[in-house]
Order: structure tokens, then C-alpha cells, then sequence
């Protein structure tokens, strides 16, 4: 295979896809826009590489070579982006800058060139797979393995030129198109791209079906996890009482006298107490405990893990309760309206909460009887004269 036609193939792939990114990131997602301007870079420097002889050796030579770290360097980037990560920059970014500098310096010095250019392209594409690794652990899906694949194939293919530069000739790393380490190079060079096209659309793909099913998961007004949620935690729950034989609860809690806060003055203000309780909730249980907004103004804790013993698991649910029971009655100060769509006011609200708790063990209740039976036991809470803690007796 001939020079031009390697250079023409690395040129037409990284422009289409350059120019099909930047269709798609154009007024959509600006973390794209990075992505577009690596496959336009790829396209550029092979470009600028191709015309060596024609152009200034200052463009073909220095320019075209700091476009390839700043590519490699924008892979990083993009990849932090992609994950809302705000890096330190000049791990990746200063190659970029020592490439400039030594193709500069050493422009007419060809083994110079070749050999630092290659150590400059091997340490950047390493840290590049130390980043997809780093970025992309414990994330679900088949994205981060394609990305993983690219990266670790740039790496071996530019420590394989390194190696060559060094213990071989340095005109072999830059000789014809027929020669192994070009052809290899060049050739991987396209697959390394599709494969990072590829796998970025991979993960982007897989990152939006995640995000949707977060919000199938989630209540919109308080962020807190919706029935939906409360059903898949249940069955994880009840088969891991099974295995460890370890006592869980729920906690159904209704707020009291609610309805007269929306009454007086308009869902908005029901709304933002809403907001607060679940705020309270939240932080009156532990990270691994759930909990989820059933509707309306009542809401449901699950608890795992509360001992093997009943009288145990019984005290441990209790403090529990009696804590959110203290959190919720706390008064509500901050809460304000408009008037008239002009004036605003604070209010002072009290708000309590009657809590009913059912236990399970193993799987002998159904998610269902589960509810029903917290369900009843908050009725209770609520003849016996509200802001109590019932639990349901079997």
C-alpha cells in the first residue's frame, strides 16, 4: 500500500468523522464539539505530513506533529469531560507543549526527532489508558471496553515504533508505506479512530438510557427514589433476607395536617414543605437505606439489615423512627408565597407525621402484604392521636 493511499485513507476517515460529530454536537451537547475537533486534528495532521516537500518543513514537520499530541491530549480531555470530572491539565497538556519545542529545536536532526516524538507518543497514549480505566471503573455497559481496546491498542503500536526508533534504524519509523512500522502505524491509526467513534457513541448511548431510567426511578419534585424504585429495592431486599436471614422494615409515613397547609395557601407552598421533608428524611437514615415518595404527602423508608435477632431488629427500627418523628416535627420556617404575584411572605408551618412499620424476614411476605400491613399500622398511628409510631403486630 503506497504512502498516499494511507495518508488519503487516515485523511477521509478522520474528516467524516469529524464532520458527522460536529453535525450531531452543533446546539445539542457541547462535550461532543471536543470529539470533532480530535477527528479533525487526526485528518489535519495527516494532511499537513502528506504535503512535507511542498509546504514549509516548519508545518509539515513541527505543526502537523503537535497536532498529534494535541489529539492525543484532547482524547484525555474529552474522555473527563464525558464524566463532569475537572482534572488537573498539565499531566496531558505539557507533551503537548515539549512536542512543539523538540520538533522545533530539532528540526533538522532527524533521530532526534523520531525517537523523543516517539517516547512523547507512547507516554501519552499510556496515560490515556490510565485515564479510560480510571474514568470508566465500575460503569455498566460495553462502551468503556471498546474505549479500553482503543487505548491499549494505541499504546502497544507506539511503543512498538518506540522500540524500533531506539534499537533499529530511525529511518524505519519513517520509512515507506510498505515498510512494517508505517503500515502498522498508519493502519492502526484508522482503527484506533473508528474504534474510539465507536465507542464513544457506545457510551453516550449507554449513559442516556442510564439517565432515563434514573428518572423513571425518581419523584421530579423531591429527587427521591418513586414506587417503582421502592419495588425493585424491595425485591433486592427480600432476597438478601433469605441469604442472610436478616431482619428489615419499612417505614410508611404520612405527613398531618397537610391538607390545611394546601388549603390555605396553595399547592406551591405544600410543594416546597414537601421538598423539605424529604430533605429531613434523608438525613435521618443511612446512605444505604432507602428512601421513596409514594405520592402525595406520604413516603416510605425501607431499612435492611437489622439484626437476626426480633427485640434487636425492633429497637434498631424504632430509633429510627423516633428520629424522623423528631426531624419532621421540627418547625417550618423558610417557606414563602407570592401575593398577587408581587409581594412574597414567610410563613411558619408545624408539621408532624404518623409512622406505621412492618418487619420481614426471608421471604414469607410479599411486597404487597408488606405495604398493606404498613399501611394499616400508620392508620393506627393516626386514631391514637397522630405524630406516634405504630408497629404492625402479626
Amino acid at each position: 500500500m503506497s504512502d498516499i493511499a494511507l495518508f488519503a485513507a487516515n485523511i477521509l476517515v478522520g474528516f467524516t468523522l469529524s464532520l458527522c460529530v460536529l453535525i450531531v454536537a452543533i446546539g445539542r451537547d457541547r462535550q461532543l464539539l471536543v470529539w470533532s475537533l480530535i477527528f479533525g486534528l487526526h485528518a489535519a495532521s495527516y494532511g499537513l505530513i502528506a504535503l512535507r516537500g511542498e509546504i514549509p518543513d516548519f508545518i509539515s514537520i513541527v505543526v502537523a506533529n503537535t497536532f498529534v499530541s494535541a489529539m492525543l491530549a484532547l482524547y484525555v480531555e474529552g474522555i473527563y469531560r464525558f464524566e463532569l470530572v475537572r482534572p488537573r491539565r498539565w499531566p496531558y497538556w505539557l507533551p503537548v507543549f515539549a512536542t512543539f519545542v523538540v520538533y522545533w529545536v530539532f528540526i533538522d536532526n532527524f533521530d532526534v526527532r523520531v525517537a523523543l516524538g516517539s517516547v512523547f507518543y507512547a507516554s501519552q497514549t499510556a496515560y490515556l489508558l490510565y485515564v479510560v480505566i480510571r474514568v470508566f471503573k465500575g460503569r455498566e455497559g460495553q462502551g468503556r471496553f471498546i474505549m479500553m481496546g482503543a487505548a491499549s491498542f494505541a499504546t502497544a503500536m507506539l511503543v512498538f515504533r518506540l522500540l524500533v526508533s531506539i534499537f533499529a534504524d530511525p529511518n524505519v519509523v519513517a520509512g515507506s508505506g510498505t515498510s512494517l512500522v508505517p503500515l502498522t502505524t498508519s493502519l492502526g491509526a484508522i482503527a484506533v479512530l473508528i474504534m474510539f467513534a465507536f465507542g464513544l457513541i457506545v457510551v453516550f448511548k449507554e449513559k442516556a438510557e442510564q439517565e432515563n431510567l434514573e428518572l423513571a426511578l425518581r419523584d421530579p419534585l423531591t429527587s427521591l427514589g418513586n414506587r417503582r424504585m421502592l419495588e425493585n429495592t424491595l425485591k433486592l431486599a427480600l432476597r438478601s433476607s433469605v441469604r442472610t436471614k436478616q431482619i428489615g422494615a419499612i417505614l410508611l409515613i404520612d405527613l398531618d395536617e397537610f391538607k390545611p397547609l394546601n388549603d390555605s395557601y396553595g399547592h406551591g407552598i405544600g410543594d416546597q414543605l414537601l421538598v423539605e421533608v424529604s430533605y429531613r428524611l434523608k438525613e435521618s437514615v443511612k446512605n444505604d437505606d432507602t428512601v421513596v415518595r409514594m405520592g402525595g404527602d406520604e413516603f416510605v423508608v425501607s431499612l435492611n439489615d437489622l439484626g437476626t435477632e426480633p427485640r434487636l431488629a425492633r429497637d434498631n427500627a424504632l430509633l429510627v423512627a423516633e428520629r424522623i418523628l423528631s426531624e419532621i416535627s421540627r418547625p417550618y420556617q423558610c417557606l414563602t408565597f407570592a401575593l398577587d404575584g408581587e409581594q412574597r411572605r414567610r410563613i411558619q408551618h408545624e408539621c408532624t407525621c404518623s409512622i406505621g412499620i412492618a418487619f420481614f424476614v426471608s421471604n414469607e411476605v410479599s411486597q404487597e402484604k408488606l405495604l398493606t400491613n404498613a399501611d394499616l399500622a400508620m392508620y393506627k398511628a393516626k386514631e391514637q392521636g397522630r405524630n406516634r409510631i405504630v408497629i404492625h403486630q402479626e
